[in-house]
């Protein structure tokens, strides 16, 4: 039986009271309309066998395939129905409350138990409707999150799901999940699983050290903890965070020249240890394409032949939001290429946003890294982010230009016109070469070294 430990608070047979480093657990018990599978991170069926939009993208229809709940009940359209309306209503704490109030037709006049205008179902086609105030670039992403699990609410207050496992037995300290024998899905997953409930840290830590535990998910800084103590080692995990690199236009890297060299040397070098790319997966390309942008080839040698002198007698100052897991790597591979060019670096730790822009305010700094969780951002918040940590002339003044584009983008019907506004004006940004994005599957599962779980998968369980 796979052992897994987690922290009480963590962990809900609900899928909307789920905490994000415990999603993959709850993804066992339900179904989404579709997954994220591999590390293609393509949209593949689950629930919904297939889809369809409309022209303007926001009509959508998704074919249910036949599933059944774990009592053998009949998935239907509008048990999918309900459980989506439930994110919207009043009392609802799920993470996508906000964004599903204003995206779907009806929902935010919603009454608690009611369902929005814009979710319908017909049972006999299992077939079902969601109709968008407007368009969204990154609805499939969303229906795909484990916190959009569909499920049952039992005459016992009991939530059931249709996923390739149920619970057997449940207490205050260990839930038991075993293979579900209605579940006819490609998933292929261990006959038993046991999580563990743990009130505090220190005990899922000694799981872990007396072997009673496989596996650990728990939150970053735990993990950092984790990570410290001896014998304890990782696997990196599919969960698509970014960390963004903002350059200054001013200091060290004032020159255009210097700046586009960096650019091109640190991609190449996150692009060879991490596989970082910027992607935008699941964005229909009618509504944005962001164009591919080729990095200039570059040497380590090059850089520091052409730039050596620029950097001779002044330290690189980066600005760290600290205890911000998903930029760490960026932050990584950025000082491990300065030192690699015998360039010095000065790290000035930030504790909350508010000293982060305050630091920002004072120009004094070179680069900002932060951290950016790019499944649900568009591009329109990307560089909000961009525009309130990069605050100096030049920089604002390119970001004005996007935003004046974006803005004026908006206003276009048709969407192929909308997509190629888009494009220029990120294009023309990037030309500017004042931020840098590397990504990287951040989040970590500490593990037994003899416990084998798929590397570099959206789902640490797709064995």
């Amino acid at each position: 039986m796979m052992q897994i430990a987690t922290l009480k608070h963590l962990f809900h047979p609900d899928p909307l009271k789920t905490g994000s480093v415990c999603h993959p657990l709850s993804s066992l018990l339900y179904q989404t309309l579709l997954r994220i599978n591999r590390s293609g991170d393509i949209p593949v069926a689950d629930l919904a066998s297939s889809w369809t939009h409309s022209d303007d993208y926001r009509l959508w229809s998704f074919a249910l395939t036949p599933a059944r709940f774990a009592d053998g009940q009949t998935v239907k359209a509008s048990h999918a129905v309900r459980s989506l309306a439930r994110h919207v209503w009043p009392a609802s704490t799920s993470i996508f409350a906000e964004i599903s109030r204003e995206l779907i037709l009806g929902a935010a006049a919603c009454a608690e138990g009611e369902i929005p205008a814009g979710l319908y179902a017909d049972d006999e086609q299992s077939r079902l409707f969601i109709q968008l105030q407007q368009p969204y670039c990154s609805l499939l992403e969303i229906l795909a999150h484990p916190a959009m699990g569909i499920c049952l609410q039992t005459a016992e207050d009991d939530i059931m799901g249709s996923g390739p496992m149920q619970a057997s037995s449940a207490s205050q300290t260990e839930i038991r999940l075993h293979r579900n024998p209605h579940y006819a899905g490609p998933r292929q997953l261990p006959e038993n699983i046991c999580i563990q409930i743990h009130d505090e840290f220190d005990a899922v830590a000694l799981a872990l050290q007396s072997g009673t535990a496989h596996a650990a998910l728990l939150e970053r800084h735990h993990q950092l903890k984790l990570d410290n103590m001896q014998g304890m080692h990782s696997t990196p995990l599919r969960d698509r965070w970014s960390g963004m690199l903002i350059l200054n236009a001013a200091g060290v890297f004032k020159q255009l020249n210097m700046r586009r060299d960096f650019h091109a040397l640190l991609q190449q070098q996150a692009r060879k240890k991490l596989g970082a790319l910027y992607h935008t997966d699941f964005i229909p390309a009618d509504i944005l394409t962001i164009p591919s942008r080729a990095v200039c080839e570059i040497s380590l040698a090059v850089f520091q032949q052409r730039w050596s002198k620029h950097f001779s007698g002044t330290a690189v100052r980066i600005i760290y939001a600290a205890g911000r897991g998903p930029l760490s790597t960026a932050l990584d591979c950025a000082i491990e290429l300065l030192q690699t060019c015998g360039i010095h670096c000065e790290l000035i730790r930030t504790k909350n946003t508010a000293q982060v822009y305050a630091c920002v305010a004072s120009g004094e700094f070179d680069m900002v890294v932060r951290g950016w969780m790019q499944d649900y951002d568009d591009a329109d918040q990307y560089f909000g982010v961009y525009e309130k940590q990069a605050p100096q002339a030049l920089a604002r003044a390119a970001y004005r230009r996007f935003y004046d584009a974006v803005t004026t983008a908006r206003c276009l019907d048709q969407p192929h016109t909308r997509s190629a506004a888009y494009a220029q004006a990120l294009q023309a940004l990037h030309e500017e070469y004042l931020c840098i994005t590397v990504c990287r599957d951040h989040h970590r599962i500490f593990h037994h070294r003899d416990l084998v779980l798929q590397e570099l998968c959206r789902d640490p369980f797709d064995l």
